[in-house]
């Protein structure tokens, strides 16, 4: 059975009864997941202030400062190789991960890789991740 409406033709009937435009008309019914009569119902649970108004620019900002913050630290963090106590090595986070990745791409260094994790997991090696909030003070990040 095929739907009665088309996208256009809904997008027109939310314009033509809630007075709205082309744009904010498309949004209502992406949100609905195309159904129609719950884009009307939201429309117009909005217009009458029963439910909080979609403020786009508000979530998008707050979206975009959360992948900042992590990014951040992300950057400020380091990996190190640890056994009993003892750092065997220590690399920052960005520096580990795109190691990480190139050897994953090369078919022989990604067994040689799994090779060591296996030896390592056995001989009580730890892998330790410290981000910037672990740190006493950020001067003392430097020495890395």
């Amino acid at each position: 059975m095929s739907e009665p409406w088309t996208e256009l033709e809904k997008i027109d009937i939310l314009r033509q009864r809630m007075g709205i435009g082309y744009e904010e008309a498309r949004t209502a019914l992406d949100l609905a997941q195309g159904d129609l009569l719950k884009a009307l119902d939201d429309l117009e649970r909005v217009r009458k202030g029963l439910e909080q108004e979609w403020h786009f620019e508000e979530r998008g900002q707050g979206i975009w400062d959360s992948v900042k913050s992590t990014m951040s630290d992300i950057g400020h963090s380091t990996i190190s190789l640890k056994r009993h106590d003892n750092t065997i090595i220590s690399l920052s986070a960005p520096l580990g991960l795109a190691l990480a990745y190139t050897i994953w791409r090369k078919p022989g260094l990604r067994m040689l890789a799994l090779i060591g994790a296996v030896g390592a997991a056995v001989n009580h090696f730890e892998l330790e991740v410290t981000t910037r909030h672990e740190f006493p003070s950020s001067e003392e990040t430097s020495d890395f």
